[in-house]
């Protein structure tokens, strides 16, 4: 195959990729538009977030999907966002929308979706420990900047890891599309 050949096929690939990333993005953008809210897995995840920061011997009572930290009570809103559904949905959307097959992409989904979600649960443990030692201008600074981006390169990291494994040569399909004819 000449590298013509070679670099329309890798733009119809890319193409067909952003396709399906984004039709598999719509159950994504419609529970973000609709406001939909996960409370029962809400209030599970505080409640076992509650029982971890017991085990570490710090005060932590649960009210629904809040948690109250310390000596204080330091409250926590556990939003849909804190459990981590939108780094595991990415994943999920990412890796099913690269080439491959389905039942490879769904064995590197079932150990990886749970390393995600463990970094996720140590996010928030950090996140809240960070807030009750330092105050909250402090936990929103984590929050918000340091792991917003650290959880974006661990989904970034996992899907490259499954880009390597499914054996897509991503520095082959650069140099092909920014060679100059």
């Amino acid at each position: 195959m000449d590298k013509r050949s070679q670099k329309k096929k890798v733009v119809k690939d890319l193409f067909f990729f952003l396709i399906k990333f984004n039709l598999l993005l719509i159950p994504f953008y419609a529970i973000i538009l609709l406001d939909i809210d996960f409370y029962p897995l809400q209030i599970a995840f505080a409640n076992f977030l509650a029982l971890i920061i017991r085990g570490l011997g710090v005060n932590a009572s649960t009210s629904g999907f809040f948690l109250f930290i310390g000596e204080n009570k330091l409250p926590i809103d556990i939003s849909r966002d804190c459990i981590g559904w939108k780094s595991m949905y990415s994943l999920f959307a990412l890796v099913f929308a690269a080439p491959g097959d389905k039942k490879n992409k769904l064995k590197f989904l079932l150990p990886w979706l749970p390393v995600l979600f463990v970094i996720n649960i140590f996010r928030t443990l950090i996140t809240i420990f960070v807030g009750l030692n330092f105050g909250l201008y402090y936990l929103e600074l984590v929050h918000t900047f340091l792991w917003q981006y650290v959880m974006i390169f661990a989904l970034i990291g996992i899907w490259y890891i499954w880009l390597r494994k499914g054996k897509l040569n991503i520095h082959s399909f650069r140099n092909i599309l920014y060679t100059e004819h």
